[in-house]
Formats: C-alpha cells, sequence, structure tokens
C-alpha cells in the first residue's frame, strides 16, 4: 500500500489562511461581530442557525467564536 509522507498530507489538505469567519462577506460579518459584541443578547447558537439558514450550511459555534478575538470590518 502507497502512502505519502506526513509533509506531504499535510501540504495537500491545507487550506487557505485565515479562520472560517474571515471569508463572510463584510455585511455578514459584520452583523455577527456586532451581536457578540453588544447588548443584543443574541448567542452563538442563534448566529449559526441564521448564518445556515441564510445558506453558510458549514457555519458552526466553534468557527463563530473566532470573530471574538477581530476587529469589526
Amino acid at each position: 500500500m502507497a502512502s505519502k509522507s506526513l509533509e506531504d498530507f499535510a501540504l495537500d489538505g491545507r487550506k487557505s489562511p485565515g479562520a472560517w469567519i474571515d471569508q463572510l462577506p463584510d455585511d455578514v460579518y459584520n452583523q455577527v461581530w456586532d451581536a457578540l459584541h453588544n447588548d443584543m443578547h443574541i448567542g452563538k447558537i442563534m448566529i449559526t442557525r441564521w448564518l445556515q439558514s441564510e445558506g453558510y450550511l458549514d457555519a458552526t459555534q466553534g468557527k463563530i467564536a473566532a470573530i471574538t478575538t477581530r476587529a469589526r470590518r
């Protein structure tokens, strides 16, 4: 059975740099940022459900958490 080296496997599987949240359009990103940084009382579960309803089916609470360390666009 032929196998790849770990380095080759890692290079093949590498994705573009940045977090998933960084790939969102500015208007969507800013709505999520506002919800998490203001007194809107909208949590990651609701944000995840909203993003999924908007077509971002791979949205997860963990991916959304990354926005808490970033600035508003």
